[in-house]
């Protein structure tokens, strides 16, 4: 079998986050299962990229108006996508579901291929709700119901998620898989050498972390991370608790808020900014910790959280003891008391008693570690996440030779 990845999307110079994280290891998933890699997107998918690459730019303009520039693409998709096809000789296209962006089921069906669409979110929502002014509101709605109902797979990161495509689109249950994110269980290990990491540390770094009891958080910083509610939670530990230090990697739209929440308390010291990291520093950073946080919050219009969270498998991956929030998928995903702790969301209060707690059980850090590590292998590598998709991908294929 032989796939051609598409990200239709424009993310600029932009190399980290759960998106790439996401990408990076499917695409090292199938390649495992031994099935043929090429891609295809407006930019280089993720630095150091094994696979073979075509390039279909955005227009250089594209921050003008975004939205004009996004319906655009698919005129540009559909000019050059034909010859890639062409060249590649794919057996299936696997697409990133991105906004305004219709064209390649049509090219699918065309050239006779499946069409597995990955969906992480609803674009209309995700406008609607996180993307500021939306011009084009009922072509996002059209475009992406064309979509949906014309792919012949989609590859929800949820169940909430499928139930939400259900609603709005009135597409039929059994076209849309359930197929949570994962980890490359090689990368978020847990044999990292976290002494060897350590020493190549800054001396400033070392002299704030030596000796305390780390908790560690990876994330965009975006309203459903919940980083308002970690940030409020570090009075409450360190005041009970002064060994504890928090370590938060990444940055966003609230890393101001949080800025602020730790100075009005008073606890900028006891926490560690890192901002974006590599992709390869990440989980080093994290193993050197001893807890790791997810205090997800619900969706802003109070509707449930629907994403599957790419840190929560890592976290699992690194075999380290876990506090989150219980919603959405995590509530399945993370048994209290078994692999981790759950928290109810927007609770700063838990999260710091659940912190405190861990601090003063090593032991049952170390079991949560070992179970949560555990599922990881077994259910949640990126190897397991890729032969779901294959398995639709290889019932398709049978269908349509039928």
């Amino acid at each position: 079998m032989k796939l051609l990845f598409l990200r239709t999307d424009f993310y600029g110079a932009i190399r980290v986050g759960g998106s790439f994280s996401h990408i990076r290891g499917f695409l090292k998933g199938m390649d495992e299962l031994g099935v043929g890699v090429e891609t295809s997107s407006s930019a280089e998918l993720f630095v150091g990229n094994p696979y073979p690459f075509h390039q279909i730019p955005y227009s250089p303009f594209f921050d003008s108006f975004p939205e004009a520039h996004c319906l655009a693409h698919n005129r540009t998709l559909e000019q050059n996508l034909p010859a890639i096809i062409e060249q590649t000789k794919p057996d299936f296209l696997y697409q990133r579901h991105s906004e305004f962006i219709y064209a390649t089921s049509k090219i699918a069906e065309k050239f006779g291929l499946p069409l597995i669409l990955e969906v992480n979110n609803i674009e209309a929502w995700l406008k609607k709700n996180w993307g500021g002014k939306l011009y084009f509101k009922n072509f996002l709605r059209r475009a992406e119901a064309l979509q949906f109902h014309k792919a012949d797979a989609l590859m929800v990161v949820s169940e909430v998620l499928k139930q939400d495509l259900i609603r709005w689109f009135d597409l039929p249950e059994e076209k849309i898989h359930v197929n949570p994110n994962g980890v490359d269980v090689d990368a978020f290990s847990d044999r990292i050498d976290t002494a060897a990491f350590f020493q190549t540390l800054s001396d400033e770094l070392k002299k704030r972390w030596r000796g305390k009891l780390l908790c560690g958080f990876v994330g965009t910083f975006g309203e459903w991370h919940g980083v308002e509610v970690l940030a409020k939670s570090v009075k409450r530990v360190v005041a009970k608790n002064p060994s504890i230090h928090f370590v938060l990697i990444g940055g966003g739209k609230l890393r101001k808020t949080v800025d602020e929440i730790l100075e009005t308390d008073g606890v900028s010291d006891y926490v560690t900014l890192l901002g974006s990291v590599s992709h390869e520093l990440v989980p080093k950073y994290l193993s050197l910790c001893d807890v790791l946080l997810s205090p997800h919050v619900d969706n802003v219009d109070g509707t449930p959280f629907f994403g599957s969270p790419t840190k929560l498998f890592e976290y699992m991956g690194l075999g380290k003891a876990i506090v989150a929030s219980g919603v959405g998928q995590i509530k399945d995903i993370l048994r209290d008391g078994e692999n981790g702790l759950l928290i109810p969301p927007k609770d700063e209060n838990a999260l710091a008693e659940r912190i405190l707690f861990l601090g003063e059980n090593p032991d049952l850090r170390n079991a949560l570690g070992k179970a949560a590590r555990k599922d990881a292998v077994e259910k949640y590598s990126w190897r397991e996440n890729a032969r779901r998709v294959l398995q639709i991908a290889e019932s398709l294929n049978k269908n349509e030779k039928r």
